[in-house]
């Protein structure tokens, strides 16, 4: 015999055959109820096994999503998958511990590292180029088998010069805080005296060549975009600032008047459970194979974007026409999320039709051109850097290019007002 629940639209209980409860307890007779947010499943005076689930707020209100089956196991299933994508995380763990008497080599402690301080610590695609640093550049150039305490900052030096060699110094840089970081931490556990990466001068930046779109091309592209297959796609880009992986992991239910950008799209690697490496209050949705949604960056990254013309125009017969698909995505590549790094490979092509072959806009560059058209709609900063998602006004500058002829030219009019 199984006990069934009535919700009343609002309930979290579940049904479970009577002989499961606890005779004399206070749960003896009556269904177990499921913390809330958790999802709930009943079945119906239909005789239909219901699983309810939650889904993101949109404007303030509540939403759910639901499912009937005819199978009580299938209901449980659908069930067990939503909370399995949105809880737990796979971890790797260090094979051996530094021994702390000065005979750690170079590839121990990083791999020490990478495990215990990097992985619980970090987000996962931060982690990953971590990672990536240290098995291609770090450990190669100082000699895994190196005893760390031996690592000297010439020897630091040389393993930037290899890097030097085929890298943009962004990435030279990148490595210098790696390394320095981690045996910071050598120092801390007492396995070495000093930091040798401390010693030596942090590589200077690069100054990235912008080729950010001025207004008149900005229209042109709009224009153009009107009339592409993909058009939405890059001009829900321009027209939000949103970065690529908020527009591909964007989900219809989260497109109405405005665009609630509080996830992104991201491809994660995965523990031998299926869940990603990520630190154990990492916040994710699983969609599909190693797709993930995950949640921006900083609490800065969560805003809401109105639809303006011709965006909005363009996304309500989009969402009208589209071809559903299992996870409820406003945009799919043969049926399936889009990978971040094929809309990379994607651009340039397109900005090259448009814009001319001398061109070399890249797809961040959209972004830029996004703070442009605010600044120069005369936006007050701050609403600028909530509508992009900056935690500080001072990104939201680094952002804006230099001033067109067009705004400098409105600035001085202004003067030329008041003396004349």
């Amino acid at each position: 015999m199984t006990m069934t629940l009535s919700v009343g639209g609002r309930g979290y209980g579940i049904g479970f055959p009577t002989d499961r409860c606890v005779p004399g307890s206070r749960f003896s007779g009556m269904a177990a109820r499921r913390a809330r947010g958790t999802g709930t499943i009943f079945r119906d005076q239909r005789g239909y096994w219901t699983v309810v689930l939650p889904m993101p707020s949109r404007e303030g209100k509540r939403r759910r999503s639901t499912k009937r089956f005819k199978d009580r196991g299938a209901a449980l299933q659908h069930l067990r998958h939503f909370e399995f994508s949105r809880s737990g995380t796979d971890l790797p763990r260090a094979a051996e511990y530094p021994s702390g008497v000065g005979t750690t080599t170079v590839g121990e402690w990083f791999e020490y590292w990478l495990a215990e301080c990097v992985y619980p610590q970090l987000r996962p695609r931060t982690a990953d180029g971590y990672r990536s640093a240290v098995k291609n550049h770090i450990v190669p150039g100082l000699g895994a088998a190196t005893p760390l305490v031996s690592v000297r900052a010439a020897d630091v030096r040389r393993m930037q010069h290899a890097v030097q060699d085929g890298h943009s110094p962004t990435t030279v840089r990148n490595i210098h805080t790696i390394a320095a970081r981690a045996f910071d931490v050598a120092v801390r556990e007492e396995e070495i005296p000093r930091n040798p990466v401390r010693l030596i001068e942090q590589p200077r930046p690069a100054r990235p060549a912008l080729d950010v779109p001025t207004m008149a091309e900005v229209r042109r592209l709009l224009d153009a975009f009107k009339t592409r297959p993909d058009g939405l796609k890059w001009m829900t880009y321009v027209l939000t600032g949103a970065r690529r992986g908020e527009v591909v992991g964007l989900e219809v239910d989260r497109v109405g008047t405005h665009i609630d950008i509080s996830w992104q799209l991201q491809t994660l690697r995965r523990g031998e459970t299926g869940r990603p490496i990520a630190p154990p209050d990492f916040d994710y949705r699983h969609l599909y194979g190693g797709f993930f949604l995950t949640r921006p960056k900083s609490r800065a990254g969560w805003r809401t974007v109105p639809l303006i013309s011709p965006l909005r125009e363009l996304m309500e017969r989009h969402l009208e026409t589209m071809e559903p698909n299992p996870w409820g995505l406003v945009f799919t590549r043969k049926g399936r999320p889009i990978d971040p790094n094929m809309e990379t490979r994607l651009w340039p092509a397109v900005q090259r039709e448009i814009l001319g072959e001398d061109r070399h806009v890249r797809l961040h560059d959209l972004r830029h051109a996004a703070v442009d058209l605010l600044y120069a709609a005369d936006i007050p900063e701050e609403l600028i850097v909530e509508l992009v998602g900056h935690s500080t006004r001072a990104m939201t500058r680094s952002y804006k290019s230099p001033a067109h002829l067009d705004r400098l030219t409105r600035a001085m009019s202004g003067v030329e007002g008041l003396i004349s």
